[in-house]
């Protein structure tokens, strides 16, 4: 049995139309729009949901659904996210010697417009080749650069795939059958403002509190499995004011729970004890800071048997295409994460982008084209593996 073949100068033009919509997180409308109308032609049934209401977007997630052909294979679910993370305002992408850029003021947008764009080719080819296949759901997720918000919100109970497929990866060859939970602190610190040049002793720096916290933390890699971040930091009104307010934003993660507990209480432990330190008595009175935190899972992790149903279509379809495909457990949290916990069974499967979430991300568009492959190729298994 053939299988449909992507057209490269089709995906090339719908990537590089996509890019261009400005789509950061929670303003989405404009690509979904896009979507629809070019999936329009195809006759499938398109939809939204209510996610954009929920977390304050403008748009829901867009689900789309072809009905089987030829096949009795389970239906399958395909993944791509619309968002893109900042600066990806006035997108101008540029083609050279096989690859897409941006123009080096933005992130290309790749992540995950790459991904999109795939999705979008595999169904054109579905619907021109008549090739078999079971029945194909797809979700464009929103908001997934800020929590994998849009994901959060789907529902499943109208979902009839039996595996997922979220293209959000880098490496063709690989599937992500693994990754971590996570968590995400938001940190507070009041200290005891005073004039700086007059009376400093009189004062409590935030500042001071959090410098003197985070130089007895444990950051950064702390084991293969387990990571953990600073990420931002505000604070101080004036350079003659000791400084009486900090807020700052964290994470931990970990493919074990008891580390990413043990982590996040050791962090929360050492702000506790800087302000044990910097408490102190003024004029016969107590002066302390305040130290509050606030702790949300923002996903937990995933490990996907090899012997399960998505991780063997991945696989499989790979090989197929020469691909030498490998399990690959990663540090990061994709839509693929909620799905599992959600109860639908889902891999990372790669879409070539390169560098994301910089200005020097980039395309190569044999991958773009050998992406669209893949999923033809997981829908082919799929129809084989029911014969």
């Amino acid at each position: 049995m053939s299988t449909a073949t992507p057209n490269t100068d089709r995906m090339v033009k719908t990537f590089l139309e996509l890019v261009q919509i400005d789509s950061p997180s929670k303003q989405e409308a404009a690509v979904v729009d896009y979507i629809e109308k070019t999936l329009a032609p195809l006759g499938v049934k398109t939809w939204r949901d209510n996610a954009g209401e929920k977390i304050g977007g403008n748009c829901g997630n867009l689900h789309v659904r072809v009905p089987a052909s030829g096949s009795s294979s389970p239906a399958l679910l395909f993944s791509a996210h619309l968002d893109s993370v900042m600066p990806c305002l006035g997108i101008k992408p540029k083609v050279e010697d096989g690859v897409i850029r941006s123009d080096g003021t933005t992130v290309l947008g790749a992540d995950d417009k790459a991904g999109v764009t795939a999705v979008i080719e595999t169904l054109r080819c579905v619907k021109e080749s008549g090739m078999p296949h079971g029945p194909i759901e797809v979700i464009f997720d929103v908001s997934e650069e800020t929590g994998l918000l849009g994901a959060n919100q789907v529902d499943l109970t109208s979902v009839t795939a039996k595996c997922a497929f979220v293209l959000d990866g880098e490496e063709l060859d690989r599937v992500v059958y693994r990754s971590p939970s996570a968590n995400r602190m938001n940190y507070e610190i009041d200290g005891v403002a005073a004039h700086a040049g007059m009376y400093p002793e009189r004062g409590v720096s935030a500042i001071e509190v959090f410098a003197e916290a985070v130089s007895k933390m444990k950051l950064g890699r702390l084991d293969p499995d387990s990571t953990a971040n600073i990420g931002t930091v505000n604070a101080g009104r004036a350079t003659n004011i000791v400084a009486d307010k900090l807020a700052a934003t964290a994470e931990a993660r970990s493919h074990s729970q008891e580390v990413l507990e043990a982590q996040t209480r050791h962090m929360s432990q050492c702000f506790e004890e800087a302000v044990r330190r910097f408490t102190k008595t003024v004029d016969g009175k107590i002066v302390a800071p305040v130290f509050r935190a606030q702790v949300k899972r923002e996903f937990n992790a995933m490990n996907i048997a090899h012997d399960s149903l998505a991780y063997r279509l991945a696989f499989e379809a790979g090989r197929a295409l020469g691909l030498g495909m490998q399990p690959m457990s990663i540090g990061g949290g994709t839509n693929a994460n909620v799905y599992n916990e959600k109860g639908l069974p889902a891999v990372v499967i790669g879409c070539g982008m390169k560098d994301e979430h910089t200005t020097s991300e980039h395309l190569y568009i044999r991958d773009l084209e050998t992406s669209a492959k893949l999923c033809l190729m997981i829908l082919r298994k799929n129809h084989e593996f029911s014969l």
